[in-house]
């Protein structure tokens, strides 16, 4: 049996670079893992570069959970989420009742900004596991889409700071991660 076709080191590299990880434990108990990636412009264009050349076709043209990643605009900030949680129904970060509550910042002495939008996806298809190698059987994953403009009218990234702050929150813990961006 054949596996997922070998990605261009470029690809993975820049998956490296752009991906983070973080877990919350009630003392023994694991109550979630997260892996998100933020959809920085490189890492955009490799992923784009990567699905044409495995699929030879414009992801634009359809529609599955790969090619909304692929295909979207860029002109947010955009992150990938899979989040494995042990309690499944707690895993609905797109649910207005959800227990998570997510937040982005972007410098010092904000607040953070809600997501404009949580979409979840369909499956963990093979596609979509061979681009995001993390996915496993348990987990959801969601794309999570944040606003570039606080409400006050500044930027969300800083320039002076250089860096935006994921946070899923809830009454268990808080999973914080960090990239380094150029704005």
């Amino acid at each position: 049996m054949r596996g997922p076709q070998k990605l261009e080191d470029r690809y993975e590299e820049l998956l490296g670079k752009w991906t983070r990880s973080d877990a919350i434990y009630h003392k023994e108990d694991r109550i979630m893992v997260v892996h998100t990636t933020y959809l920085a412009p490189d890492l955009r264009a490799a992923l784009r570069e990567q699905y044409v050349t495995i699929f030879g076709i414009d992801p634009g043209k359809v529609d599955t959970d790969l090619e909304k990643i692929t295909g979207s605009a860029g002109s947010t900030h955009e992150f990938f989420v899979f989040a494995d949680m042990t309690s499944f129904n707690w895993n609905n970060l797109d649910e207005t009742n959800s227990v998570w509550r997510l937040g982005l910042w972007g410098g010092w002495g904000q607040n953070g900004v809600p997501p404009i939008s949580i979409v979840r996806f369909e499956g963990r298809g093979p596609n979509l596991k061979a681009f995001f190698p993390y996915l496993n059987d348990f987990g959801r994953s969601y794309l999570v889409t944040f606003p570039e403009v606080q409400a006050s009218g500044q930027p969300v990234l800083d320039p002076a700071v250089g860096e935006l702050t994921l946070k899923l929150a809830s009454a268990y813990g808080v999973a914080t991660l960090a990239w380094k961006v150029k704005p």
